[in-house]
């Protein structure tokens, strides 16, 4: 088993669901129409009897999502065009194989590159509304300990400066009493 998406019409994803490992591609889910009118149809014959009418109400991709994606939206449209375009090549690629003589000097034809279907996942978010949903990251504590640790000690690095620059200050300051007192101690 593996996963698929559930998508609504316009691609976007809407849970997961388990498929078999063989199912791979996009597939159509449909809902039966409840009817509207409350009163018996007239009897019909076997012939005329049709299939329940439905309704289109999304999709099934199994195509594997690639991790990292935020609101994922599955390129229908594009997916089924590029699956086309590679389904005429392949074609193309069969029909010249049938033609190609292995003992002729042609290069053997070569085959068409298959539809890489992650390619067609992309954000249903902008990169300013997912830089919204990530908020930058919160410092641990220890990493707001350090920062304060790191203040302090630049702190009493500058109280050091002024102590000692005051202190040099009054060195100074009593010299120039002594020798102002001419020499003379108190």
């Amino acid at each position: 088993m593996k996963e698929a998406i559930i998508t609504d019409l316009s691609g976007r994803y809407i849970e997961p669901m388990l498929v078999t490992d063989s199912v791979t591609g996009i597939f159509d889910r449909r809902e039966l129409v409840e009817p509207k009118e409350v009163f018996p149809k007239p009897e019909q014959d076997d012939a005329q009897q049709a299939e329940p009418e439905t309704i289109l109400v999304g999709y099934t991709v199994a195509i594997p999502m690639p991790d990292g994606l935020y609101q994922p939206i599955f390129d229908i449209e594009g997916y089924r065009e590029a699956e086309a375009d590679f389904n005429a090549a392949y074609s193309e690629y069969l029909a010249a194989m049938a033609e190609h003589d292995p003992e002729s000097d042609d290069p053997q034809p070569e085959p068409p590159q298959p539809v890489d279907g992650t390619s067609f996942w992309r954000n249903g978010l902008t990169d300013e509304e997912i830089e919204a949903l990530n908020p930058p990251p919160r410092p641990s504590q220890s990493d707001v300990l350090g920062q304060e640790l790191t203040q302090m000690k630049i702190k009493n690095i500058k109280q050091q400066s002024v102590i000692d620059s005051l202190g040099a200050e009054l060195a100074k300051a009593k010299l120039e009493l002594i020798k102002l007192k001419g020499g003379q101690s108190a």
